[in-house]
């Protein structure tokens, strides 16, 4: 199986450039402690999108199974796990304010996908 999950957010005001420079730093950090199962793609900021209160930055991960997502919360749970120290350490950069905009998705792929046509 193949999923996409995807984060959006929005960065606080006057906090860019720092969040840009700070996910230059940790690209490859955050590549290494993909929890198992899972690959760290990327943060993507929005080029254009007919999304008006999705975020302006995608954070996106690759998953092998519905597992992943276990491993995914087990390493948030772990203080010892690089990949949780990366992630709160990023979250700073978040605003979290309810106004602003936000995303939350999971893609799987189509060939893996259960598609049917409705009986008519």
């Amino acid at each position: 199986m193949r999923f996409i999950q995807e984060f959006g957010y929005t960065v606080k005001v006057g906090q860019e450039e720092a969040h840009q420079k700070w996910v230059i730093e940790n690209d490859q950090a955050l590549r290494d402690a993909a929890p198992p199962g899972s690959k760290y793609l990327g943060t993507f900021t929005v080029v254009y999108s007919s999304e008006k209160n999705a975020g302006g930055y995608k954070f996106l991960m690759e998953m092998d199974s519905y597992g992943a997502m276990d491993a995914g919360a087990a390493a948030m749970k772990d203080p010892n796990n690089p990949w949780q120290k990366l992630l709160l350490e990023s979250s700073k950069f978040i605003d979290t304010s309810w106004s602003v905009p936000w995303s939350n998705g999971l893609l799987k792929d189509a060939v893996d996908a259960s598609i049917w046509d409705p009986k008519t």
